[in-house]
């Protein structure tokens, strides 16, 4: 017992010391009073976001900084609006941001709200031996390469497949010192292996992850994993059948669920099954062909059994992802809008104890306006029964009230109207990807169903009362 708990100690003492300060500054005239919003990426499964810090600044800041502690190299993500910007940061180093000249108003595209925009950044300070410069230097190599030679390399040119690994070669070579970035280019390159089927990818599985080391926080590693592994069994394969993985997940056998998956000789190693077997959870989850809840009790039943407390980790970080996708069960946020009297409102002002209908629209896209033509039509046979609240995502306030007292299309609807008033956590925290969407949240302020389906389809009319 003694033993056991001197390597406990060891163990803790060795995280805390590995652990050290990274500092970001950033800085530009174009950011005054922006709030700007540090993440981390807690690990390469889930890809969760976990907040670290968030800056307010005033309306004369014009720069920025965080300092947060890091026990390993890991992604960090600035948020600045839809704006964004990643980098891997490294323990005990210091980066600054120099944002360029950007018109933030011009930033709501609807190509933005999906994916986000990236933020036109350079990032100064690395030192000789960072991470993101020399990603940079491989990453150009490599689609130079790629440019010039794909067609030549798909055929399996014999030429140019010598070239292909002539350049991983010496690029590994003259990398030689930093580990992160030499691991970075094997598994870049390695990925570009797999997709072309350049080499057996039996063989590849075997040499590439069956017998090495799990790099967690690797980019490559992860980007080469997730082209390896993503839908590995989730759709059924050699070893296990769908009926097998539905009657698992009813039965919450993980037992059975890791013995089957045990027989693949690539995931002999016990570590490295468990890391697949949460892959193809997360997409059983997204494929929509298994029961999600099921899906999620066998990642608790996972997350309790596991003796990897890394694995336990993600195991919880993708329980908590996938339950957010549609942010269903979760409650109204205190966040606040915009009314057509220029009133800050917080929206839980707008549950009065019935069911509340919320429209994402954007005034300028024709699609907006017809579903909102729709909730005309429909609204005074549903208005005893539910409320429905329109929140407006266009780039100016403007444009709303315009269309609501000047319009003569936008004055005749009866229900509230708001604007986001260039608040991006309204629309992060129904997970808007889309114009038009529509969300129903219950009388208590949970939110019931996101999406919902769209007033045009028929679906306000469930709240149609009767006669």
């Amino acid at each position: 017992m003694k033993r056991i708990l001197f390597f406990c100690i060891i163990y803790c003492l060795d995280i805390v010391c590995s652990a050290q300060n990274v500092y970001i500054t950033g800085s530009s005239k174009e950011i005054k009073g922006k709030t700007v919003k540090l993440y981390s990426i807690t690990d390469g499964v889930s890809g969760s976001e976990k907040e670290e810090q968030i800056v307010k600044l005033s309306d004369e800041d014009t720069s920025f900084s965080f300092a947060i502690t890091l026990s390993g190299e890991k992604q960090v993500l600035m948020k600045i609006d839809l704006m964004r910007y990643s980098f891997v940061a490294k323990p005990g180093t210091k980066y600054h941001l120099n944002i360029k000249e950007f018109n933030f108003s011009q930033d709501d595209s609807l190509f933005g709200y999906a994916y986000g925009l990236a933020l036109p950044a350079e990032l100064t300070m690395e030192r000789f031996d960072g991470i993101n410069l020399p990603m940079n230097d491989v990453d150009n190599y490599i689609n130079a390469f790629l440019y010039d030679s794909h067609r030549l390399l798909f055929v399996k040119d014999k030429q140019t497949l010598e070239a292909f690994y002539q350049l991983r070669d010496s690029l590994i070579d003259a990398y030689k010192d930093n580990e992160y970035i030499s691991n970075y280019i094997k598994y870049e390159f390695a990925s570009i292996d797999y997709g072309l089927n350049l080499k057996s990818r039996r063989a590849m599985k075997d040499s590439l992850f069956a017998h090495q080391p799990i790099l967690y926080d690797n980019i490559g590693y992860m980007d080469c994993f997730q082209n390896v592994f993503s839908k590995y069994f989730s759709k059924g394969y050699k070893y296990i059948k769908r009926s097998d993985i539905e009657q698992w997940l009813a039965s919450n056998n993980y037992n059975a669920f890791n013995d089957a998956l045990g027989r693949d000789r690539v995931l002999e190693n016990e570590v490295f099954r468990e890391l697949v077997f949460l892959q193809g959870m997360k997409d059983a989850y997204l494929d929509g062909y298994f029961n999600r809840d099921l899906v999620k009790n066998m990642l608790e039943k996972f997350s309790n059994t596991t003796k990897f407390a890394q694995h336990k980790e993600i195991a919880e970080n993708l329980i908590l992802s996938l339950s957010n996708i549609n942010a269903e069960n979760t409650d109204i946020k205190d966040l606040k809008v915009k009314d057509v009297d220029g009133n800050i409102r917080s929206l839980n002002e707008y549950i009065t104890g019935k069911p509340l209908i919320v429209s994402f629209v954007r005034l300028d896209q024709e699609l907006s306006l017809k579903e909102l033509e729709a909730i005309h039509f429909c609204y005074d046979s549903i208005k005893d029964n539910c409320n429905v609240l329109t929140i407006c995502c266009s780039n100016s306030y403007e444009r709303m009230f315009n269309f609501i007292k000047n319009n003569k299309v936008g004055n005749k609807y009866k229900w509230d109207f708001v604007y986001f008033d260039n608040n991006y956590d309204v629309v992060e925290a129904f997970h808007v990807r889309t114009f038009p969407t529509f969300v129903l949240v219950g009388k208590d302020g949970k939110i019931e169903k996101n999406p919902m389906n769209s007033p045009t389809s028929g679906a306000f009319l469930t709240f149609k009362t009767k006669k």
